[in-house]
């Protein structure tokens, strides 16, 4: 008998989120580089916060969002894992015209 396989990863626990715009920004055009990759924006206090966060980043309300703007042009979800709660982003082009 084998043992199962198993996927794993090792990382470390998640970092607070970039709140400046220029960070915003360099974070958004690192995930233009690379379409359709997740990338760990960063952990929040509580889930709520996260699931506002997110949506915030998909549509690209507030004035530090504006980095992903236009709106719809990245994918945003909120997670918890292992009692953190976090969001993860992917651009996926296009966006409300």
């Amino acid at each position: 008998m084998s043992a199962p396989v198993i996927a794993i990863r090792f990382e470390e626990p998640a970092h607070e989120p970039p709140r400046r715009v220029e960070s915003r920004q360099v974070f958004a055009d690192l995930l233009r580089s690379r379409p359709g990759e997740w990338a760990l924006l960063g952990k929040y206090a509580t889930a709520g916060t996260a699931r506002q966060a997110a949506y915030e980043v998909r549509n690209a309300l507030d004035p530090k969002d504006q980095p992903f703007a236009p709106a719809g042009s990245f994918e945003a979800q909120s997670r918890t894992m292992l009692g953190e709660y976090r969001v993860y982003v992917r651009y996926v082009g296009g966006g409300a015209s």
